[in-house]
């Protein structure tokens, strides 16, 4: 199976046209149009895999992969106000007095005409693909920065689709119950392979979009376009937090508890039977 970099600093590993060099040289990310600061110990440049090919699918490693030509931010303006107009959007925003939260990746909000004056807004979280084993993914690079062919090669790394949404579940359901709250949206914009996953995981196929609701799913795929890649909207989900919660908890595997209780005899026989003493200070 293939498992390699798809794109090294914004552009696809089979593309040696100048401009792709250029910024390979330079470490640049052209999604943001600056130098790329994602660091590894590993390496003495910075770790500039935006995406990578896992089999037959591209998987987005980077949130900045989906700032490619503020597509995502004109679909959410299109489908959430209908209109481009009087609209702000703000990076790393956080919530005052509210630490929990973390920070929202982007809040889009729309003025009133020739005033400061906040008419809506909509929170916009990113979500990505994560790597295992990631020592392989960076020897990956670091080979095709010196010059080898990577495309059709196998590195050591894997995916963890898992770890991804035990971690993210919580802020899918925090920021929702925040955005509830408020009556206001939050987007999480997220590659369609990782979505599915989630669909999988908590059994959510079936879900629509409903304009009552307050999680949206906002969906894309990256498709092969003119030597590289681009970003494609695939589909608009949402549901509510009550609706995750019922999913989480309805899919929650519960180990058993005998299989458990049996694990603590085995480890107490080789351990041995001893006196646990407590002292009080």
């Amino acid at each position: 199976m293939q498992k390699h970099p798809a794109e090294v600093f914004g552009y696809s590993t089979d593309d040696h046209s100048p401009v792709a060099q250029s910024h390979r040289g330079r470490h640049w990310c052209p999604f943001v149009d600056k130098l790329c600061d994602k660091r590894t110990r590993l390496l003495p440049y910075p770790m500039g895999v935006c995406s990578v090919r896992y089999g037959d699918t591209v998987i987005v490693l980077c949130p900045r992969r989906f700032l490619h030509d503020e597509t995502v931010f004109f679909n959410i303006a299109d489908h959430h106000f209908g209109t481009r107009s009087d609209l702000l959007l703000f990076e790393e925003v956080s919530v005052p007095g509210a630490l929990y939260l973390g920070r929202f990746d982007f809040v889009l909000a729309r003025h009133k005409p020739l005033s400061s004056e906040i008419d809506d807004f909509v929170v916009i979280e990113m979500q990505t693909g994560q790597t295992t084993s990631t020592g392989g993914l960076v020897r990956a690079l670091d080979e095709f920065m010196q010059g080898k062919e990577v495309e059709g090669s196998s590195y050591p790394f894997g995916l963890n689709l898992a770890d991804i949404w035990k971690r993210a579940f919580t802020q899918v359901l925090t920021k929702g119950i925040v955005a509830e709250h408020w009556g206001h949206k939050v987007y999480w914009v997220v590659q369609e392979p990782v979505y599915r996953n989630l669909l999988d995981r908590y059994h959510l196929h079936g879900m629509t979009y409903d304009a009552a609701h307050q999680t949206v799913f906002s969906v894309y795929d990256l498709a092969r376009s003119g030597g590289g890649y681009r970003l494609q909207p695939t589909r608009t989900e949402s549901c509510t937090v009550d609706s995750l919660f019922r999913a989480f908890r309805a899919n929650f595997h519960v180990p058993a508890k005998d299989l458990f209780v049996a694990k603590l005899e085995q480890k107490s026989q080789q351990k041995g039977l001893a006196t646990l003493e407590l002292k009080l200070r």
